[in-house]
Formats: C-alpha cells, structure tokens, sequence
C-alpha cells in the first residue's frame, strides 16, 4: 500500500495572499499595457455603436439662402420633404438631411468656410435638391468657384409656394438620382 507522507495543503489566507501578491506584480510591471489596451477596447466600442445608430439619409437637400433657420424649421423641412420621399435604403423610413449653407452669393467678404463647404458639396455631388434665394446669383457665383456647378441648372427651376417654402426656388442636379423625381414632382405640382 501506497503512503503519502507528505501532502501540502493550502489555507484560504495563504491563497489570498499569494494571488494578491500576483496580482500587485502583474499590475505593477504591466499597467500602461493594459490600460491602453482598455482604452483602445472602449475607443472601439464607442466607433462600434455610434456606426450601428448612424441613420443614413434616403435625401440630401442643399440650402442657399442668407437666412437664418433654426433647427426646429429644419426638422420640419426635413419632415415635410420627408413626407414626398421614398424609403430609398430599406430602413423603414424616409430620413432628408438638409444642409444649410448660410451666404449671400455675389457679395463681397462671404465666410470663406461656407463658401468651401458648398463648393465640396457641389464636386462631391452630394445634395440632389437645392432650395435657393437667387437661383441667377447662385449659378453665376457657383460657375465661379466650381466647375462641376453646371450639374445644377438653374434655368428651369421653379418658385417653390404653398408648401411652406415661399420665397426659394427648387434646383435638382442633372445626376441626381431618379428617386427625387418623385419628390420634385410632389414639389411642383
């Protein structure tokens, strides 16, 4: 028969006390690592969420005009334009995210920023529609800082009255997708 004579057996305050131990050494020699790591892990997750609740616009609508629109007259615009439109990316609703570009064109000492960001707009074909103050204005001042800006004509566009957008006129960009016809059409009628 087979003895032991020996056997070490451990107390739980020994294994407390050796795990602290190890754990005091690991953070110790390794806690830059690991926070960065935990850092990068929470950056990740962050990026992760806002790209999963991003909702991307069915419509991109360009505003022109020298007036000042709050947010509220915004998300009614957006709302009403919304109400022409189709669900164009599947996701069950119809988002139009208006884009406000705040200048007079033709005059003199324009916030240079604005003015940039139209003209990205313009090269970059990213709005469809356009609501304009001076559809003559835009297209000779566009002409000037975007080549592209032919892509908007607005020789036959059209005074936009009784949806709520008195005073602006509607330019669609000659490529722009078919799927705002169907607004333009609901627009105009």
């Amino acid at each position: 028969m087979l003895e032991f004579s020996y056997i070490k057996i451990y107390s739980n305050d020994r294994l407390n006390v050796r795990m602290k131990k190890k754990i005091q050494n690991f953070w110790y020699y390794h806690k830059t690592v690991f926070l960065i790591a935990v850092l990068i892990a929470a950056a990740g997750t962050y990026l992760f969420l806002q790209q999963t609740k991003t909702v991307k616009p069915d419509y991109e609508v360009a505003i022109v005009s020298a007036d000042y629109f709050s947010p509220e007259q915004l998300s009614a615009l957006a709302d009403k334009l919304g109400q022409f439109g189709n669900d164009c990316n599947g996701d069950g609703s119809v988002v139009v995210n208006p884009r406000v570009y705040r200048v007079v064109l033709g005059m003199e000492g324009q916030d240079s920023n604005q003015i940039s960001a139209l003209d990205a707009d313009l090269v970059g074909n990213v709005s469809g529609l356009f609501l304009l103050d001076d559809p003559a204005v835009f297209e000779e001042v566009t002409n000037g800082i975007c080549k592209s800006s032919e892509a908007v004509p607005v020789s036959g566009c059209e005074e936009l009255g009784g949806h709520g957008f008195d005073g602006l006129f509607l330019a669609v960009r000659i490529n722009a997708d078919e799927k705002y016809a169907a607004m333009l059409d609901a627009l105009t009628a």
